[in-house]
């Protein structure tokens, strides 16, 4: 039986939840929304970006879109 998801939220917690589901159920139709361009991205990293020790935002995304 195929199932649709639907994810809300890109970030780590919700690809980490796409990803399982994936993994699981192979022929399941999975859809994520996020708002942002960005996803899989580290939140706990940001304090590093604002402090300077990453230099761009870029270096906290763990996954492209494209990836998943």
């Amino acid at each position: 039986m195929c199932k649709k998801i639907v994810v809300i939220g890109g970030d780590a917690a919700g690809m980490s939840a796409a990803s399982k589901i994936r993994r699981t159920h192979k022929n399941w139709e999975i859809t994520v929304f996020e708002k942002s361009p960005h996803t899989s991205y580290s939140a706990c990293g940001m304090p590093y970006l604002i402090a300077g020790q990453v230099d761009k935002p870029e270096k906290l995304i763990a996954r492209s879109p494209d990836t998943f």
